[in-house]
C-alpha cells in the first residue's frame, strides 16, 4: 500500500493493490473520515485491481459520509482502476 498526498489540488493518493478486501476498506473509510473530522476539502484517489463500483456504494450508505461525498471512477491503460472521492462544497 502507498500513500501520499499531491500538493497540486489537495489529493490524498492511496494504492491499495495487493491489500486484503477488508484491509482496503478500512483504509478508505478511515481516510475519509479523517477528512471530515479534519473539515478538510481534500479528495481521495484510490488505485486497485479491480472495479470500485461497491466503494462508493459502500461510502454513500454510512450514515457518517451520506451526501458528503461525490464518487467517480474508471480504468486506467494499465488495467488498474482509480476512484476519485471528492467532498462536497
Amino acid at each position: 500500500m502507498i500513500v501520499s498526498k499531491n500538493s497540486v489540488g489537495n489529493k490524498v493518493v492511496i494504492d491499495v493493490r495487493g491489500c486484503t478486501p477488508a484491509l482496503r476498506k478500512d483504509l478508505v473509510v478511515g481516510v475519509v473520515d479523517k477528512l471530515l473530522e479534519l473539515d478538510a476539502p481534500d479528495s481521495v484517489v484510490v488505485i486497485c485491481e479491480h472495479e470500485p463500483v461497491g466503494l462508493g456504494y459502500g461510502i454513500d450508505l454510512r450514515k457518517e459520509t451520506r451526501g458528503k461525498f461525490e464518487y467517480f471512477y474508471d480504468r486506467r491503460m494499465d488495467g488498474s482502476w482509480v476512484a476519485l472521492i471528492r467532498r462536497k462544497h
